[in-house]
């Protein structure tokens, strides 16, 4: 019987949010590629953090694993077959990916390099003296204003349904902008007590949210549709 997806976390199925989240931060570090890890692990571990992170997907996920004894996988493939049942033919399959760029991965696209691109220098400007009441207040702006970009993105994203041709482009979408999300959630607890370790972590996660970015515009761009 393969490995569930809150086993491949080191969890119990009652596992709360906040157990999932630090669990899979812990993993995420332990088993990136770029700290040795091995690509497959690091992959299993994203997978698992996708489903259990989002209500909807972990709901299904808990109903038809726990009730069937079947690997999400399986599921995830029947789901995907009962909505594509109907055959599309070749432009049209052609016509639904462009759609899908346009309307979702452009714009998201965008707006996440408007959250990115400032925050070297916010930074910047913050460290010159956290205790300042201005620079303290305009990095608050910057997160507040960040935090709304990102809801925006959450709306786009749940617009369309990704063609499933490009279902690789869509997950390291949905990966890229939750890594901003949950930056900005530690840059927030940050400006709240001065505790650098969430400034850190912040920091790390949109490392991560650049490197998917730049893997995103790679696969775009060199993938047949």
């Amino acid at each position: 019987m393969e490995k569930n997806l809150y086993e491949e976390l080191g969890l119990k199925k009652n596992a709360t949010k906040i157990e999932i989240k630090s669990s899979y931060r812990s993993l995420v570090k332990q088993h990136h590629p770029d700290a040795g890890g091995e690509k497959e692990r690091f992959l299993a571990i994203q997978n698992a953090w996708e489903t259990l992170n989002d209500p909807i997907k972990k709901e299904q996920y808990d109903r038809t694993f726990f009730s069937t004894s079947s690997s999400f996988d399986s599921f995830n493939d029947n789901w995907e077959e009962s909505l594509n049942s109907k055959k599309y033919n070749s432009s049209t399959k052609d016509k639904e990916v462009e759609t899908w760029l346009k309307e979702i991965y452009t714009p998201i696209n965008r707006l996440i390099s408007q959250i990115i691109k400032p925050l070297k220098n916010e930074i910047k400007e913050l460290s010159a003296d956290p205790y300042d009441d201005q620079l303290m207040e305009n990095f608050c702006s910057y997160i507040s204003l960040s935090q709304k970009k990102i809801e925006k993105v959450e709306k786009i994203y749940n617009k369309k349904i990704v063609p499933t041709s490009i279902s690789d482009l869509g997950l390291d979408m949905y990966h890229c902008f939750s890594q901003v999300k949950d930056a900005l959630s530690e840059f927030e607890r940050y400006t709240q007590g001065y505790v650098d370790d969430y400034l850190f972590d912040g920091k790390e996660m949109i490392k991560e949210a650049k490197r998917i970015q730049s893997k995103m515009s790679r696969k775009k761009k060199h993938k047949s549709f």
